[in-house]
């Protein structure tokens, strides 16, 4: 019989707000894969973080116990350990964290940063090491390990830093492993090989594994066990949507892509070339949805950095309202970050932590928006339109949801008044309903607002149901762009068919 890992007996978490988890017990054997799943708000991050004994500000273990055993000799339990509790972290109980771009230093290179906690985890000091850590990243599917570790985080993709997450904890070998849900901010593609990575960890390398997921694909194929704190939307697949004239969309474009191209570049001083995106060419009309899909690390989150000026194109120009974008002019870049507003992936990590939502929102009257109203029925009212309250106003992202944190950000958004609103797989960490929701809501402002709608996603039932326009990307390439009932109806790259194929399985999927 296999011993306990991991038991929590009781385990109740409250906040200022209330109850979040309620007496809540389960266990994680040795070796075994066991999935907690629930819907958006329901606590599983907060179960994950009061494993660590890592609760946020705000929020308490009020009752219950969690006993870890990785070691039948040194059995510490939550909280009479507390003191102690530090020493599992890392090097006994593992974390990869949902925010990938969040669990590293954005001013620190991938290979400082990582040797730095590889070495504290494992209280080595040797070369040995990091050709480990290389092999291992070359296991999780990464290639040119070179300009990897050499790059910044922002650099990177969210896949990539997520293969990263669990690079490292190849290398440290924790007995116990919490995924908090490891595949949300990844393409279908690459989901399959994180499965394939995880299942990996447990067989290869005995180590047991709580996986925080709402995919039911995580529950069918990878999970031995699941906990279900709430109902979770199974699957579904959205209607095709219907045909829709593309000449319906007159006058001058919103915004226009022609021939714009980015190479990154990495080594400091040692300068180098990564990896380029481009040529991109595009039109977007008010009131249309640009479906932009394609695998981690296509360069679908640089195309989004370069229309909102974080980047300056290396070829190429982007064209506002019918006026060529100058990046090297202030007010040109400026009114570009008027007209085209950005709502990240990560919903959490995008707000201040240490600001309160009326703070954050503040903020956006007073950096020089002369036309923005001023007050906090404004702030109530942007909130309102959002479908979020104004009790909020007095609260952190840390007391909110994911789902709450990007309403918020995209209030945020809507304050500055945009013609465009970039979505950058902004809904990957929601469950079924919570996703459902923000749609809606973004339905309800591209047709209230009369919003442009550029959505990057790896939700092909979301493209399939709203997009106008597809853009498929590959190795920063476009490799399919049109009408979205051509491409995903008749798609001719071997890409878009992996993407779009209907009720495919895992297996089905591998062999496209």
């Amino acid at each position: 019989m296999s011993s306990v890992m991991l038991k929590v007996e009781g385990l109740t978490l409250v906040s200022d707000e209330g109850i979040i988890v309620d007496h809540l017990s389960f266990h994680v054997n040795a070796g075994e894969i066991v999935a907690l799943t629930g819907k958006s708000g329901s606590g599983k991050t907060s179960i994950a973080l009061s494993i660590l004994d890592l609760l946020p500000a705000g929020i308490r273990l009020q009752e219950g116990d969690i006993r870890f055993s990785g070691d039948p000799q040194q059995e510490k339990t939550l909280p009479a350990d507390s003191n102690s509790w530090h020493q599992l972290r890392g090097a006994h109980i593992g974390y990869t964290q949902q925010d990938a771009y969040g669990a590293f230093d954005p001013v620190m290179t991938m290979r400082d940063q990582m040797m730095m906690v590889i070495e504290e985890r494992t209280a080595q000091r040797n070369t040995g090491l990091e050709h480990e850590l290389r092999t291992k990243l070359e296991e999780t599917g990464l290639s040119e390990i070179d300009r990897l570790l050499s790059s910044y985080p922002h650099q990177l993709s969210g896949g990539q830093l997520q293969r990263c997450q669990i690079a490292m904890a190849l290398v440290i070998r924790p007995e116990l492993l919490i995924a908090d849900e490891p595949t949300s901010a990844i393409d279908k593609i690459n989901q399959l090989e994180m499965l394939d990575i995880l299942s990996m960890l447990r067989s290869k390398y005995q180590m047991a594994i709580l996986v925080i997921t709402h995919e039911e694909a995580v529950i069918r194929h990878l999970a031995d066990r699941e906990i279900r704190l709430a109902a979770v939307t199974h699957d579904f697949i959205l209607p095709l949507r219907s045909d829709k004239k593309t000449d319906a969309h007159q006058g001058t474009p919103v915004i226009q892509a022609r021939g714009l191209a980015y190479t990154h570049s990495y080594g400091g001083m040692m300068y180098r070339s990564g990896a380029t995106i481009g040529p991109l060419d595009f039109d977007l009309y008010q009131g249309m949805w640009l479906g932009v899909v394609g695998e981690s690390g296509s360069g679908k989150s640089t195309l989004a950095q370069l229309l909102v000026g974080l980047y300056e194109p290396l070829h190429g120009k982007v064209i506002l309202d019918g006026k060529e974008v100058g990046f090297r002019k202030s007010s040109d870049v400026r009114r570009l970050r008027d007209k085209v507003q950005l709502v990240m992936q990560d919903g959490r990590g995008s707000l201040h932590p240490f600001l309160t939502i009326g703070q954050i929102l503040t903020e956006i009257s007073e950096i020089g928006y002369e036309s923005l109203p001023k007050g906090s029925v404004v702030l109530a009212d942007s909130l309102s339109e959002v479908g979020l309250p104004e009790s909020i106003l007095g609260r952190s992202a840390g007391q909110l949801s994911g789902g709450e944190c990007l309403r918020v950000s995209i209030a945020r958004a809507m304050m500055m008044k945009p013609e465009v609103l970039i979505c950058d797989e902004s809904t990957s960490a929601l469950d079924g309903l919570s996703r459902d929701s923000i749609i809606d809501l973004l339905v309800h402002l591209m047709h209230h607002r009369g919003l442009a709608i550029i959505f990057i996603s790896h939700d092909e039932r979301i493209i399939r149901s709203l997009a106008d326009q597809v853009m498929v990307m590959a190795e920063g390439k476009v490799v399919e762009q049109g009408p979205a009932t051509q491409v995903i109806r008749y798609p001719t790259h071997p890409v878009t068919k992996r993407i779009f194929t209907l009720h495919a399985t895992l297996e089905e999927r591998k062999r496209l």
